[in-house]
């Protein structure tokens, strides 16, 4: 049950993080053409913080599910 959970976490997670990088790098792609700092920095002050902790919960969620299913992470 629990790897269960863990496991649609971490796809949701990685999912919705993957679109705010994107989102992000699109976003100060157009404040570069534009010429707009604002918008360079804005973009990440904006869409930063949940992408990252977006990332953070994925990644937790990943060593979880290696420890939970016995994976052999030494490759």
């Amino acid at each position: 049950m629990i790897t269960r959970v863990l496991d649609v976490g971490f796809r949701i997670c990685l999912a919705l993080f993957v679109l705010g990088g994107l989102a992000m790098v699109l976003g100060q792609a157009a404040g570069l053409l534009t010429g707009s700092g604002e918008l360079v920095e804005g973009v990440v002050d904006w869409l930063g913080p949940p992408t990252f902790v977006l990332a953070s919960v994925a990644g937790l969620a990943g060593f979880g599910l290696a420890y939970l299913k016995g994976w052999d992470t030494t490759d």
